[in-house]
């Protein structure tokens, strides 16, 4: 076996002084600190965080942050061709993914040409697993050329996508090979350095990787959904020959399939109607799993005795489900959701696959540590606990694999009309709504459910020339992420509409309550995500608690409404007016369900901004200045009572020039300061009686404050009501 320098135990030995290794080995943790030291759990565990809550701009920032240098690993490549695929640039994510492609091509080419090196390079083991160069685990690998494949599809570069379907099946068959080959190799390793066996693992939890869903896996890199995208792509071409192959290798991985069965019974068979396109929805959900490094002591047996060592190996830990939707639901039709590809399951398989050879590696790595550490004693006491500290800190498994996939690979399909469809599907959070463009022969429909976010990609139509759909859809390549980029999850049932609330008191303290703004976003965002594509003029259109009627157009990928129309909320709460991005933004009103409160004016993100006028359910009333929700600016206050104030407001109270007029018609003139008169002013009492007039209570202050009144949250008056 050629080995390339001194890489493996036996060569170490004879050219390495015992307490040269102990330096070196001690050395190691402060020189790996991008490496050995590198928590990837924690870095990817950030960036998953920011893509369930819809935000992918940060997720890059995150993930540009943590890969600084320019010698980028293939996971950087892996998450954020990921992160830009649901941000809807196809043209970067390929651009990005191919150049993670190129990473496993080099492991390829090294397979096929140089093997020996690959096998031979023990010395990467004898630190941790962790310091071997990273190429991707065997499901990431076959993921990767999937993920290619639907994305040159997407882009209409048909030839590509049938040049990484060739690619995915080529990879699968090398990927066995070297697995088989690799596990000969260190078992003939093993045995030159005398090593023993470990014959169980007692603390390893062996069931997490030997249930049922683990066992039905055929091995830990192949996924049906590969072969059945190969095999509807060629049926959608009009090239049956080869989509039966396609769809039975789909077949041999997920034999139970109801939908795999059904494609092979009617590929070639029933011609597509005139006017039809074969849609297929892939819908994804959650994220895969992470990797994490468990210590075990495990007693090694050896020439000269056994000795017990911590040794690391790999657990799967599973990231948190998301609810696979059983159905897309349309007007006229519902159609079934089906699982083809568990990626969880699939890691889960990989690892136990490849228990065999992570003993093997451990036990190869736990011997050449044991023997660096007896040498070391014998030439001095401080060099032996030098190899013993750089031994315990240096061992940790591989935690290293492609987060941002998800947990599950799902389908549906079915024969939709041309033109615009409304489709319905249930989330974590309740049921969301959506529309689609279908068009030419077929049609295919990204969706990605996170827990918190919905991404619902560009519908792919068979474009009419080359790169139609390319230059249809898709941004010029670059820092091409158009945010909001995710739709949150329409709230739950009974989610209330925007409260709009204002504290006021009588004359002697004006309104000091405001509008919220948070609260008003919350609620009002989470309905309008649930939103169709699109809405025609005067079409009525209900997602969750929120009608809407008139002219508004949802726009993708964000979700949201934007145009002009009425806004009904199931509590009675309405809005009339414009909308923009979700948000209350130019000329509404809003009334309250009971007609008592109502605001009519101008609007920015879902506050009272500008001119308006604000009718309270008592009777008072203000006509004026708003800013932020607030009394600001030039206004007037008029209340049932019969007093009025007109003059300058400050961020919802009396602040400047002002008159406060009484019901007997006395009025106070002057600069009024945080809602109190000040001293630069005057009392001007009125000498004409006034009909029904009440008398000042005071000559030089406002009257007493009355309790202030508020209108009560539309959430809290249906609760009451109910």
């Amino acid at each position: 076996m050629n080995r390339q320098g001194p890489t493996n135990a036996t060569a170490l030995r004879e050219t390495l002084p015992a307490v040269l290794i102990s330096a070196v080995l001690a050395g190691l943790a402060p020189a790996a600190e991008a490496g050995i030291m590198r928590n990837y759990d924690e870095e990817l565990a950030v960036s998953v965080k920011h893509v369930r809550d819809g935000a992918l701009r940060q997720a890059v920032t995150h993930l540009e942050k943590n890969n600084e240098d320019a010698d980028k690993d293939i996971l950087y490549f892996f998450e954020k061709g990921e992160l830009f695929s649901l941000g809807n640039n196809y043209l970067a994510s390929r651009d990005i993914w191919m150049k993670g492609d190129e990473i496993i091509q080099i492991w390829e080419n090294e397979f096929r040409t140089n093997s020996s090196k690959l096998f031979g390079d023990i010395g990467s083991y004898l630190v941790s697993d962790k310091t071997r160069r990273y190429d991707g685990q065997d499901y990431e690998k076959v993921m990767l050329s999937t993920r290619l494949t639907l994305t040159h599809i997407m882009l209409g570069h048909f030839d590509n996508a049938r040049i990484e379907m060739k690619k995915t099946y080529e990879r699968e068959k090398l990927i066995e090979s070297f697995r088989e080959k690799e596990y000969d190799a260190l078992a003939a390793e093993n045995e030159k350095e005398g090593n023993g066996e470990i014959k169980q693992l007692d603390g390893y939890p062996m069931a997490e990787i030997d249930t049922p869903e683990v066992r039905e896996l055929k091995n830990g890199f192949q996924n049906a959904f590969a072969h059945y995208l190969a095999g509807y792509f060629f049926e959608v071409t009009d090239e049956s020959s080869l989509a039966e192959p396609g769809y039975r290798n789909a077949l041999q991985l997920a034999p139970n399939s109801r939908m795999i069965h059904q494609a092979l019974e009617n590929v070639g068979r029933e011609p597509l109607p005139e006017g039809q396109s074969e849609v297929l929805f892939v819908i994804e959900t959650g994220f895969a799993p992470s990797i994490d490094s468990l210590n075990i002591p495990i007693p090694i047996p050896r020439k000269r005795g056994t000795i017990v060592t911590p040794l690391s190996f790999p657990v799967v830990k599973s990231s948190p489900r998301v609810l696979v939707p059983p159905t897309i639901r349309l007007v006229d039709q519902t159609l079934p959701v089906e699982t083809l590809t568990n990626i969880d399951a699939m890691a889960r398989r990989m690892i136990r696959d490849q228990m065999p050879g992570t003993i093997l590696r451990t036990v190869i790595r736990a011997g050449f540590k044991s023997l660096v550490q007896d040498q070391a004693e014998k030439a001095h006491w401080l060099a032996g606990f030098i190899a013993k500290v750089a031994s315990v800190a240096t061992e940790q498994a591989d935690d290293r694999n492609w987060r941002m996939l998800p947990e599950r690979i799902s389908i549906a399909r079915g024969r939709l009309p041309h033109g615009r469809r409304s489709i319905e599907f249930q989330t974590n959070a309740g049921s969301y709504r959506t529309e689609i463009d279908v068009a030419g022969r077929f049609t295919i429909v990204p969706i990605r459910l996170t827990g918190n976010a919905v991404y619902v990609g560009l519908a792919q139509r068979a474009p009419q020339g080359a790169n139609a759909l390319a230059e249809l859809t898709v941004q010029p390549f670059g820092e091409g992420l158009t945010e909001p980029v995710a739709s949150a999850a329409p709230p739950p049932a009974g989610a209330a509409s925007v409260p709009l609330t204002l504290a006021r008191t009588s004359p002697g303290a004006a309104p000091t309550g405001t509008m919220p703004t948070e609260t008003t976003s919350a609620s009002t965002r989470g309905a309008a995500a649930a939103a169709p594509t699109t809405a025609m003029l005067g079409k009525r259109v209900t997602v969750g608690d929120t009608t809407y009627i008139g002219d508004f157009r949802f726009e993708q990928p964000s979700g949201l409404p934007a145009g002009q129309g009425r806004v009904e909320w199931r509590n009675g709460d309405s809005y009339e007016g414009a909308l923009a991005a979700g948000l209350r933004t130019g000329t509404g009103s809003f009334v309250s369900k009971d007609g008592g409160f109502r605001y009519e004016g101008d609007w920015r993100e879902n506050v009272q901004s500008g001119r308006g006028t604000t009718r309270f359910d008592d009777g008072d009333v203000y006509e004026g200045d708003m800013a932020g929700g607030l009394f600001h600016g030039e206004g007037v206050y008029r209340s049932k009572d019969g007093w009025r104030y007109e003059g300058e407001w400050k961020n919802g109270v009396k602040d400047g020039q002002g008159r406060l007029t009484y019901t007997d018609g006395s009025r106070w003139e002057g600069r009024f300061a945080e809602d109190r008169q000040t001293a630069d002013g005057q009392m001007i009492f009125n000498t004409t009686p006034v009909a029904n007039a009440r008398p000042a209570e005071a000559t030089t202050a406002a009257p007493k404050a009355a309790p202030a009144r508020q209108t009560a949250p539309a959430q809290e008056q249906d609760d009451e009501n109910d």
